[in-house]
């Protein structure tokens, strides 16, 4: 059974024609579901409208203001927290060293000196080992194999990119 001109006809606010009222009516009688319809409408249209109370509009304003600015208080004091506490963890991890740098440079200097050509020399092998890797794999591994690994990093990257995006948005607004 159609049910959409009725269900129509029953929410709009417009006169019907004659036509109209009579196949309306005569649908009434025979769907409960139209029937019950018609009586919710019914008595939603009878019931009062109740105006808010004086000032409503300015005490929700002034709420709402007082809610943003208790929000941005909090977010402050908890950003402030943060940064504290990373600094601390910084200055508690770092302290060693700075001591150390401190009662002898020239050793943490030579220190910093060694481990930057050690990494240097570390990443030449790394790349020498895959332009070997590189020459060797893909006389065993064909093409596509290697475009659907590189796609499906990339899609796994923007996954994680969106799924960050959309878990660390704040809701604005009330």
């Amino acid at each position: 059974m159609d049910h959409r001109p009725f269900e129509d006809w029953l929410l709009e606010d417009k006169a019907l024609t004659a036509d109209e009222k009579r196949l309306l009516n005569t649908h009434l009688r025979d769907c409960p579901s139209c029937t019950s319809l018609a009586e919710v409408d019914l008595a939603l249209k009878s019931v009062r409208v109740v105006e808010p109370a004086a000032g409503f509009a300015e005490r929700f304003r002034v709420r709402l203001e007082a809610r943003k600015r208790i929000l941005r208080q909090r977010n402050f004091w908890g950003f402030f927290v943060l940064v504290a506490c990373a600094l601390n963890l910084l200055a508690l991890v770092a302290w060693p060293l700075i001591e150390h740098l401190v009662h002898a440079p020239v050793d943490a200097l030579t220190a910093w000196l060694s481990s930057i050509l050690s990494f240097w020399a570390s990443l030449q092998a790394l790349l020498h080992a895959g332009e070997v890797l590189f020459k060797v794999m893909p006389s065993f591994v064909p093409a596509y194999i290697w475009m659907m690994v590189l796609f499906a990093a990339g899609g796994w990257s923007l996954l994680w990119i969106f799924s960050l995006m959309k878990f660390t948005k704040f809701p604005r607004g009330v």
